[in-house]
Formats: C-alpha cells, structure tokens, sequence
C-alpha cells in the first residue's frame, strides 16, 4: 500500500477492484490511475508467477510493451518522481546485492541496486530480477 511503502521506487499497482475483470484489468487500470498510460496503448505480454512481499503482499506482475514516444504524467497523490532505467542495466543480475532480513522470527532474503540517484529493492528488484532470469535462460 502506498502508507506502507511510501517513498520506495515501484512499479504501478494495486489491490483489485471489484469492477476489474482480471488481474491484467487491474494492472492496466493502475497504471492508467498512477501514470495516465491509457489500457489501449499496452501490448500485455502476460503475467509473471506471484511474488509474496516480505510486507506480507501477494503481487502477481504483469508485463506489457508501451509505445516508445509514450508520455506518461504521474498522479501527484501517488507518485512523487519518475525515471526510466534501460533494459541492458536493468537486466544486468550483477547489479543486484542480496540482503537478508529478518521479518517475523523469518528470515527474507531480499535484493538491492542503485540506479543514479535511486535506491531500488525489495518487491521491485524481485520483478526485474524475475524477468531477467527468465529472458537469459531464454537467450542461452
């Protein structure tokens, strides 16, 4: 939620509505709500498998295409900056440092980078890192 994790770079996304129709609805209507990126623009690649946060959130990722001249405005209720991080640093899996946590008597292992100015971990690094992986065994 955005109480819980303010200030932390992520990506849009919410809990469901009851008016969404899938998780990919959901998604789309977030960005549409967090950054005005209109659901008609995205090519939905699909979705990742869910990820559980150490916050105690489950998020199922979905990824999509945006046109390459999209421009995005931010909701100032919800998003105080926004950056872009190129595919070739986000995809490089030396960038990020593992990190254990302990949450509840348990143990989390979590992953941290900087990027510029920014500090990027937590369920956000577990989505790249997710993707990454999944576009190097494809590539091997």
């Amino acid at each position: 939620t955005l109480r819980k994790h303010a200030g932390q770079v992520a990506f849009p996304g919410g809990a469901a509505d009851s008016s969404d129709a899938s998780l990919i609805a959901t998604a789309l209507r977030e960005a549409q709500e967090e950054v005005s990126i209109a659901p008609e623009v995205v090519t939905v690649l699909g979705t990742l498998p869910p990820l559980d946060s150490v916050s105690g959130f489950q998020v199922t990722p979905v990824v999509g295409l945006l046109p390459a001249n999209i421009r995005v405005a931010p909701n100032a209720d919800e998003v105080a900056e926004l950056f872009e991080m190129p595919l070739t640093d986000a995809f490089s899996l030396a960038r990020y440092y593992p990190l254990d946590i302990e949450r509840q008597r348990q143990t989390h292992r979590v992953y941290l980078s900087w990027y510029r100015q920014q500090f990027v971990w937590g369920l956000t690094v577990a989505i790249i890192r997710q993707i990454a992986l999944q576009v190097s065994a494809s590539t091997d």
